[in-house]
């Protein structure tokens, strides 16, 4: 990925001298243009990320994977019988002069010889055996040549269009993956239309920065104004409000007690607002079952004081000295920011305002934690004059208000009171179509009570709300999945959370190998045979043979020989038979059974380990709920494969 969050941009020249433009929300002007970027140099980053497309950043979707062909390329190789043919045929050809000169010899040899000294017979014998030699020596294997090149000749035309049909499938594949390298694979990704808060749960402080320069510098583009809140101590509005005015917008940064007046947060309100915003501040700080009744003590502790005040601008050094006066510390002749008058008003409220116990307590509480404020304010010679004209509270395109400190309790406060002055805005501020945009980063801590007050005047006011929160613990949990809005899951270390995030991301149905079973076996079997065998038998034969000439008369009586014969036989046979046999066999079988789980469709682990600038997306649009992995890395919009438009 490209790390996107550093800019050489110089700080915006709307805002050279850090301070804040005031806290009303103007009415929106319509007629205001929108800044143009050039394109090329070292704001091409810029450029591509003011986009009037509202994007919280880019789903990964890569392409099919191509079949790669693996057949080689077709070889050729000569035929045997072609390279038999023309071998045999050039050993004949060498040995025709040899077989010629020897029919020749035979034939010479012909006229000589004294017993075929035949001409005739033997010019034919030596024709027939020329004729012979030239059959054999040149014709035959001329002839069968021919034909296994005929042979040769089809066989080598259907290897070149093997050939060329394996070039043209090499040369698909290449354009087919040259196309697919060229193809868009990064699609820009939002929270379903409709969606007026955004839920942000976990993550990292790189994570956060570029979420919301990903996504303001779209909202700002489209014309929105975008107002971020940080209470992380991680300057997550940074980067926007750089890139925001190296693009031509105007920018307020601002971290408080340091940047700002010394009257930022009571500037414009009233002295029933400031006892308002106070004590809603302190009340969320108690946490006993009395903290509704010990608030109205807070406010109107608060109001009767603020009331003893005189019309010039309210600070937190004025306020904490008022409170020392009414709680009866205060030093006659000490160096004080009030006036005489101021102190004789507030003297006279120390019977009223510190009758009870509860009360007493109230006001030592509310003292200790403005003093905390008071002493971080800036020396007012150090701070330069707010403008006598009041000013949009986003400046008027964009406002980061960050809240730094070293002392924990001072933080702590601070932000409650930056957290209940902007709901306070939110709450007197009219009714408008939502075109502003409020991130508040690093939250958690102050509640869900508080922060669902936020999102229900945050409604009520058209803006979108996109709250920050670092972990997903205690009640903060229950915000996940509220009515109308959406969810984005980062980075969570701790195994519990991530667990409750992969819960919140549901389960599906999977199929997954449960048993493996694996059978070998191994036989032996061996065997012997031994046959024996006797036979005997006889025979006795015995015969007379007479025979007698046929010109013999009947009364011949000796004429013709008369013989007996007699025979006996006797036989014997003895046969013996052995027979070994063995046979050895191996046998293995492997089977695998596959089981259907309800399991998590994301792995707890795998959002433990989620990159910093990766996130999960769960809302619910058109068609239904959808769950969506994307990238906030600004650098991505710097890749050749973005696309304009969502995935479709």
């Amino acid at each position: 990925m490209v790390n996107a969050l550093s800019t050489d941009a110089p700080e915006p020249a709307a805002h050279q001298d850090g301070r804040c433009r005031g806290w009303a929300w103007p009415k929106r002007r319509r007629d205001a243009g929108v800044p143009q970027i050039e394109a090329g140099g070292s704001n091409e980053l810029v450029r591509r990320l003011f986009v009037p497309a509202e994007r919280w950043g880019w789903e990964f979707a890569p392409p099919e994977p191509l079949a790669s062909p693996d057949d080689p390329e077709p070889v050729w190789q000569e035929p045997a019988e072609y390279e038999s043919a023309v071998r045999v045929r050039r050993q004949r050809v060498l040995e025709l002069p040899f077989v010629t000169a020897g029919v020749g010899a035979a034939s010479v040899g012909g006229w000589l010889l004294p017993v075929v000294g035949n001409p005739v017979v033997a010019s034919t014998v030596a024709v027939a055996g020329l004729a012979v030699v030239a059959l054999r020596q040149y014709v035959g294997p001329k002839s069968r040549v021919e034909v296994t090149r005929a042979n040769r000749e089809f066989s080598f035309a259907r290897h070149q269009s093997a050939v060329e049909e394996w070039h043209g499938r090499r040369q698909a594949h290449e354009q087919a993956r040259e196309r697919q390298a060229a193809s868009e694979q990064w699609f820009p990704l939002s929270p379903a239309a409709g969606a007026a808060r955004v839920d942000v749960f976990g993550g990292t402080g790189d994570g956060w920065a570029s979420l919301i320069t990903t996504v303001g510098s779209s909202l700002l583009r489209s014309g929105c104004r975008v107002m971020v809140v940080d209470l992380s101590e991680q300057h997550v509005g940074d980067g926007l409000a750089a890139f925001a005015g190296t693009a031509g917008f105007r920018v307020s940064n601002v971290e408080l007690l340091r940047d700002g007046p010394s009257n930022l947060l009571l500037q414009g309100l009233t002295r029933e607002d400031v006892a308002e915003v106070v004590a809603s501040a302190v009340a969320t700080i108690r946490s006993s079952g009395d903290a509704a009744e010990q608030r109205v003590i807070d406010a109107d502790v608060l109001a009767r004081v603020t009331a003893c005040l005189d019309d010039e601008p309210l600070t937190f050094a004025r306020l904490a000295a008022a409170l020392l006066v009414v709680r009866g510390h205060h030093q006659e002749g000490a160096a004080s920011p009030l006036s005489t008058q101021e102190i004789r008003r507030l003297t006279a409220q120390i019977d009223i305002v510190g009758a009870t116990d509860r009360v007493a307590n109230a006001l030592t509480t509310l003292s200790n934690l403005i003093e905390l404020l008071a002493a971080a304010e800036p020396a007012a010679e150090t701070v330069p004059d707010a403008p006598a004209e009041s000013a949009a509270w986003s400046a008027p395109e964009m406002t980061v208000l960050a809240s730094v400190s070293p002392h924990a309790r001072r933080k702590d406060f601070m932000d409650r009171l930056l957290f209940q002055r902007v709901v306070h805005e939110l709450r007197v501020r009219p009714p408008e179509g939502g075109g502003d945009v409020l991130f508040v980063a690093g939250a958690d801590h102050l509640g869900l009570e508080n922060l669902e007050a936020m999102a229900k005047q945050a409604r009520r006011a058209g803006v979108r709300l996109v709250l920050m929160m670092e972990h997903l613990r205690d009640g903060v949990a229950q915000l996940l999945g509220s009515a109308g809005n959406a969810t984005i899951l980062m980075r969570m270390g701790n195994p519990a959370q991530a667990h409750v995030a992969a819960e919140f991301i549901g389960r599906e149905h999977k199929f997954k190998v449960s048993q493996v079973t694996r059978q070998v076996g191994k036989s032996f079997t061996d065997g012997y045979s031994d046959t024996w065998s006797t036979q005997s038998g006889g025979s006795d034969s015995s015969g007379v043979h007479s025979s007698k000439p046929k010109s013999a008369r009947w009364y011949h009586r000796k004429a013709g020989s008369s013989s007996t014969s007699a025979g006996a036989t006797v036989s014997r046979s003895n046969s013996w038979q052995y027979t070994a046999s063995c046979s050895d066999t191996d046998s293995e079988s492997t089977s695998t059974t596959d089981t259907r789980e309800y399991e998590f469709a994301v792995e707890p682990t795998e959002i433990q380990g989620l990159p910093p600038t990766a996130f999960i997306l769960v809302d619910v649009g058109p068609g239904g709920r959808r769950v969506l992995m994307g990238d906030c890395n600004p650098g991505i919009t710097l890749l050749p494969q973005v696309a304009s438009g969502p995935r479709q």
